[in-house]
């Protein structure tokens, strides 16, 4: 029998103007290395995005990040040189995360690997990826290199022609192993736990170098098809994990490892959980257990009634994000038909009264969609802060595959189904006469004084209350 193959997984860098780690950990990349390790292989896990390196923090081309509560904060970087579809947009460039040399000698530190495997996350960070892969081809010129992630099954013709790995995996979990056994000749004797989040291991958070939060996925997919959104596309099937699964997890983190704070990564977080989440959430407060949740994937408001509202406040939720995408009656039905603004105040009503402070709740609002206005926006951010909440804007990022993708394309003078480097949100490539790039600056800014007001607002109160 061949012996077990040891297997190298790796987290790019990012490349963009701007990145923050808002407990982002690529969870995928870590349930496939515990997978790997209960097959029978043997695992190394190297993180590009490592906030607190220490070579890295010491070189002189490096700005340095900064901590922030709750475990998130800004990645080191090193400015480089802006691709030229970028050339006409007045920001720095930068890859974020561990210099060049870190990961070259982080690679030099271990054994030669039979199989590399990198993830990938968004479209437009792909230069990120081949910058990643070129140094690993350096060190490991006759290692088989696998891409996989988001934007290897969004883009998988584009990363097959420029990302420099020898195979993009677009397969389902479930078709991995087989592709594993052909690739190194080793029988993976788990093939049972890869059809489903169900039977999975819990993701080798273990194997992360910086470990001060632990994402949780109590389930994956979504019951929702919004046109704008690849959650479908990626994640076909819906299913939802157990009581004693999520609590589990919940209770390993922190009593093994201390940690405190929790983010769940879930499209869908609390719709049919009455028999998972809820019971599990239950469990933390019967427990005592002293931990923080925050939900940066957003929930759904139509499911905030007051006892979800309480319950999420004495289990520890501290960071609730709620997507209500706009305040058109007509684009809320248009966009997905989850949420209408009589429900978003009927869940600000049922947050408050359960304990949570506006400073807590951020609301995610859609902004440069094809067909959409400024004022459409600023109505929305207006709304908002008279609910008492906080504004924060999600610019459009078209998304291959998606019902809306056809309309982004036909709308756009920049060539989004030539270079993924398009997608970018922050580049705006569905701008137009009525909805300009200076347009989302504005509305940006707006959103971020709508903020600090209710910080504001949250301090005269408090202070007038001693």
């Amino acid at each position: 029998m061949p012996k077990a193959p040891f297997i190298l997984l790796v987290n790019p860098w990012i490349t963009d103007f701007a990145a923050y780690d808002l407990w982002a950990k690529p969870v995928g990349l870590l349930l496939l290395a515990s997978l790997l390790r209960d097959a029978g292989c043997g695992v190394a896990f190297l993180d590009c995005l490592q906030r607190r390196d220490r070579r890295t923090l010491q070189h002189p081309e490096v700005i340095a990040g900064c901590n922030r509560k709750y475990g998130t904060g800004k990645y080191p970087k090193v400015s480089i040189d802006k691709p030229q579809a970028y050339a006409e947009m007045p920001r720095n460039y930068y890859r974020h995360g561990i210099h060049a040399e870190t990961l070259t000698w982080e690679l030099k530190s271990i054994p030669k690997p039979d199989l590399i495997w990198i993830t990938s996350v968004m479209t437009y960070w792909y230069p990120g990826v081949q910058q990643s892969i070129a140094i690993i081809r350096e060190i490991f010129p006759d290692v088989p290199i696998w891409l996989g992630g988001i934007y290897a099954q969004l883009c998988s013709s584009h990363a097959s022609k420029t990302s420099g790995a020898d195979q993009v995996i677009t397969d389902a979990m479930d078709r991995l192993p087989e592709r594993i056994e052909f690739q190194t000749g080793f029988a993976v004797r788990n093939k049972d736990k890869w059809n489903s989040l169900v039977t999975a291991p819990y993701p080798a958070l273990d194997l992360s170098p910086e470990f001060d939060y632990a994402p949780i996925l109590a389930s994956r997919g979504c019951l929702y098809s919004c046109p704008y959104c690849a959650s479908k596309k990626l994640q076909p099937k819906w299913e939802r994990r157990g009581e004693n699964a999520i609590f589990e997890e919940i209770v390993k983190w922190h009593k093994e490892y201390g940690i405190q704070d929790f983010a769940f990564y879930d499209d869908a977080l609390l719709l049919s959980a009455e028999t998972s989440l809820k019971p599990a959430l239950d469990r933390v407060c019967r427990d005592g257990l002293h931990v923080r949740f925050h939900t940066p994937n957003a929930l759904h408001i139509r499911a905030l009634s007051l006892e979800w509202s309480s319950l999420l406040y004495r289990s520890g939720f501290t960071t609730i994000r709620l997507g209500l995408e706009t305040s058109r009656a007509d684009k809320q039905k248009e966009w997905g038909g989850k949420v209408d603004t009589a429900m978003f105040f009927t869940a600000m009503q049922n947050l408050t009264t359960a304990g949570f402070c506006g400073s807590q709740i951020g609301v995610y609002l859609l902004a440069g969609l094809p067909g959409q206005t400024p004022d459409d926006v600023q109505d929305a951010i207006d709304l908002v802060r008279t609910a008492g909440a906080e504004p924060h804007l999600a610019e459009y990022s078209p998304v291959p595959g998606t019902p809306m993708w056809g309309e982004a394309v036909a709308s756009s003078n920049y060539g989004l189904d030539f270079d993924p480097l398009y997608h970018n949100n922050s580049f705006f490539a569905c701008r137009r006469a009525d909805f300009t790039y200076q347009d989302l600056v504005a509305l940006k800014k707006l959103a971020r004084e709508a903020r600090m007001a209710n910080l504001s607002k949250i301090g005269e109160s408090l202070l007038s209350s001693e």
